[in-house]
C-alpha cells in the first residue's frame, strides 16, 4: 500500500499535453472575455484600472473574471476519446471549439446580468456613475455578486449532457432568465427585511451595504444552481426558490443573534458602515448555500 504513494504514474498523467492545450484555449477565452468587457462597458476599463486606480471598477471586473471561470468549469470535457489518430484529433478539436463557443455564450449572458443589475435590481441609481465618478466600492461589490451568482446558474445550466445543441441553448436561456427574475425578487425581499434602504446606503458609498447584498446574490445563485444541476422543472425551481430564500433569511437572523451578538447587524451596516460584519454575514450565507446543496442534492 505504501509503495503506491511513491509511484510516478500521477506525474506522467499531469504532463498530459491535452491539459496544456486546454489551458491555452482557456487563456484565449479569458482574453476574449476581457475584450468583450472593453466593448460593452460604458467606460475605459484599462484607464480605470491603471491610471485612475479605481478599486470599485476593479472589484466589479474581478467578479466578472471569476464568473467567466465558473462558466468555463461547466464546459470543460474530461472525456477520453478513442479510435484512430485522425478520429481522436478531430474529437479533441471539436471539444475545444465547443469550449470556446459555449464560454463566449456564457460571457454574453454575464454582460446581460450587468444590465439587469443596473436597470432593474438596483434601479434607483446609475451603476456606471457610482463606479466611475464616485468609485463606490458598494456598487462594485453588488456587480461582482451579480456576476458570480449568475455564473453559478449558467454553470448549472450547462452542466452535464443535453439531448442536442438546440435543447442545451433553450434550457440555458430559460434557466438564466428564471435566475435573473429570482435575483430581482430576492433583491426586493432583501430590501424589505433590512432595517435600512439598501439603495440609499449603497448610493451613500456604504461599502458594507454593497458587500452584504452582493454576497447574498452569490448565495442565492449557488442555491439555485444546486437545483438546476439535478432537475429541470420550472415549478420545482419556484418551490426551491422559496425554500432558498427562507434559508438565507434564517441564516441572516442567526448571524445577527448568535455570531454577532451585542449589536444589530443592520445597525452595524447602516450606522457604523461595518463591512467586517457584512463580510461575516455574506460568508455565512455562501457557506450555508454550499452545505444545503450538498445535503439536498447528493
Amino acid at each position: 500500500m505504501f509503495k503506491e504513494m511513491f509511484t510516478t504514474d500521477a506525474i506522467w498523467e499531469l504532463l498530459d499535453p491535452r491539459a496544456v492545450i486546454y489551458l491555452v484555449i482557456i487563456l484565449l477565452v479569458f482574453y476574449l472575455a476581457k475584450k468583450t468587457f472593453d466593448w460593452v462597458a460604458p467606460y475605459n476599463l484599462n484607464e480605470q484600472l491603471t491610471k485612475v486606480d479605481n478599486k470599485a471598477v476593479a472589484l466589479a471586473f474581478a467578479g466578472f473574471i471569476i464568473g467567466v471561470g465558473i462558466v468555463i468549469l461547466s464546459i470543460l470535457s474530461g472525456e477520453v476519446h478513442t479510435g484512430d489518430a485522425t478520429t481522436v484529433v478531430m474529437a479533441y478539436v471539436t471539444d475545444l471549439g465547443v469550449t470556446v463557443a459555449w464560454s463566449l455564450g456564457g460571457v454574453i449572458l454575464l454582460h446581460i446580468t450587468r444590465i439587469v443589475n443596473d436597470k432593474i435590481i438596483f434601479y434607483k441609481f446609475s451603476n456606471v456613475k457610482e463606479l466611475v465618478e464616485d468609485k463606490n466600492l458598494g456598487t462594485g461589490a453588488i456587480e461582482a455578486g451579480s456576476y458570480i451568482g449568475s455564473a453559478f446558474i449558467i454553470h448549472a445550466s450547462l452542466f452535464g449532457e443535453s439531448q442536442n445543441v438546440l435543447h442545451a441553448i433553450v434550457s440555458t436561456l430559460v434557466f438564466f432568465i428564471i435566475g435573473q427574475i429570482f435575483f430581482v425578487i430576492y433583491g426586493f425581499i432583501y430590501q424589505k427585511v433590512t432595517r435600512f434602504d439598501v439603495h440609499d446606503e449603497i448610493e451613500r458609498d456604504n461599502a458594507a451595504a454593497g458587500i452584504s447584498a452582493g454576497m447574498n446574490l452569490v448565495a442565492i445563485g449557488i442555491l439555485l444552481s444546486g437545483y438546476i444541476k439535478h432537475f429541470d422543472t420550472i415549478i420545482g425551481i419556484c418551490v426551491w426558490f422559496v425554500i432558498a430564500v427562507f434559508l438565507l433569511l434564517t441564516t441572516r437572523y442567526i448571524v445577527d443573534k448568535l455570531i454577532l451578538p451585542g449589536a444589530l447587524l443592520d445597525e452595524e451596516v447602516k450606522n457604523d458602515r461595518n463591512w467586517g460584519a457584512a463580510l461575516v454575514e455574506g460568508a455565512a450565507a455562501i457557506t450555508i448555500a454550499f452545505i444545503v446543496n450538498a445535503c439536498f442534492f447528493l
